[in-house]
């Protein structure tokens, strides 16, 4: 999955936590007869163990690469009680 933008990071030794917009990770619409199913951007968390072999990345578009290159399990973020008003 692609990471497209970082929104919190909390690391804690070699451990991580990332909140972050993740590219297609919520279903927009269902396939139908004429239409594929739509893929959209949503909000996801993961965690992972830093690898000492590899350097941490200094900007945030690095970060996201590095993220992207990890394969990590992303899951959704409930947003659904947010108030966004």
């Amino acid at each position: 999955m692609t990471v497209l933008a970082i929104e919190n990071t909390i690391i804690n030794g070699i451990h991580v936590t990332v909140t972050a917009i993740v590219e297609d990770m919520r279903l927009l619409f269902k396939a139908t007869r004429d239409e594929p199913e739509e893929w959209a951007p949503a909000l996801c968390t993961t965690s992972f163990e830093l690898d000492p072999e590899l350097p941490m990345p200094t900007s945030e578009d690095d970060f996201c690469n590095y993220l992207t290159d990890l394969d990590l399990r992303w899951e959704l973020v409930d947003t659904s009680d947010w108030n966004l008003d």
